[in-house]
């Protein structure tokens, strides 16, 4: 019995030394942006502070993965995250390569909250102030630059 066991120890040995590195697997794979929609971040007075080239992530997958493994973005580019209901959003930085401002955004397309300047890998907790079906990551420091307030809007 002793002698089975160890072969079974060292064939198990040997399946898992032969599976790829999943970190190198994905990170080898194509990331670049891909334009789903063009997104209009909206003031107060109905002006358009800012026309961006979205990409949309509206599935389980495509959620879950985010920004995960991209290394670039604009300042026209930016991922938006869809959900079916809005309810409090946490998101962090794992495997993200860029610093992202992240914009929470209620059912009704109004900024709800925002984080500004997610620092890459962090895996620190950012969350929305209220209730978001919606999220915007765009490239670090836009929201400042554009002087995207709560309250402004989004059309798409």
């Amino acid at each position: 019995m002793p002698r089975y066991l160890l072969i079974a120890l060292a064939f198990y040995g040997l399946l898992t030394s032969c599976k790829p590195n999943q970190e190198n697997e994905m990170r080898s794979r194509d990331w670049s942006f891909k334009t789903e929609a063009t997104l209009q971040l909206i003031n107060k007075h109905n002006d358009t502070i800012k026309s961006l080239q979205v990409e949309l992530a509206d599935t389980d997958y495509s959620v879950q993965l985010g920004m995960m493994y991209s290394d670039e973005l604009t300042e026209d580019q930016g991922m938006l995250f869809v959900f079916n209901e809005a309810i409090p959003r946490y998101f962090y930085m794992k495997n993200t390569d860029v610093a992202l401002d992240i914009i929470f955004i209620t059912a009704n397309k109004l900024v709800d909250s925002y984080s500004l300047n997610a620092q890459p890998k962090d895996e620190t907790l950012l969350e929305s102030k209220g209730a978001a079906q919606y999220v915007l990551e765009v490239k670090s420091g836009m929201v400042e630059k554009w002087g995207l307030k709560e309250g402004d809007r989004i059309a798409w």
